[in-house]
């Protein structure tokens, strides 16, 4: 009988030990959750700074306010938590509200003054995050704006930034 309970003890205590897999963070996304960068073209056109925070390893969410207009999105990354992933593909959507000057070029409008415009922003990129957080961000995207003049035209954006 003290065979079997010995026996009973390793067999349990062996379990304990060994059958519990922890999963070892490696991927900075789900060590780094909350950052800022700098936008080149981007949602809001020309030069704008953006806050993002990603709730998951997948999913990310930003806002970011520019020279002509602000702006906010979700972003889904294809990347694991177990996988250091320092570069991972990307897709989403950004909504956003621009002015621009009517410039008489074709997109300001000529409604006098200021246009004003509800912009939408698809972009697909890749992003490089190190272990410490820094990040740079290379995207193309279709930027849709509507108003008095709407338009639909590729984009882009090159994104540089920190998360912490």
């Amino acid at each position: 009988m003290r065979k079997y309970f010995l026996l009973l003890i390793v067999f349990l205590s062996s379990h304990l030990f060994y059958g519990q897999k922890d999963s070892i963070v490696l991927n900075p996304r789900c060590i780094h959750k909350t950052g800022y960068d700098f936008n080149l073209l981007g949602p809001s056109p020309f030069l704008s700074f953006s806050m993002n925070h990603f709730i998951n390893e997948k999913i990310n969410l930003e806002a970011g306010l520019g020279v002509v207009g602000a702006y906010g999105g979700i972003h889904f990354f294809s990347s694991k938590k177990e996988k250091k992933s320092l570069f991972a593909p990307y897709t989403g959507i950004n909504l956003g509200y621009m002015t621009l000057p009517d410039i008489e070029v074709g997109i300001g409008g000529s409604s006098g003054g200021w246009g004003k415009f509800m912009t939408f922003y698809i972009p697909a990129g890749v992003q490089l995050m190190t272990m410490n957080g820094f990040h740079l961000s290379i995207e193309g995207a279709i930027f849709a704006f509507t108003g008095y003049n709407s338009k639909v035209m590729p984009w882009g954006s090159l994104k540089i930034g920190q998360n912490f």
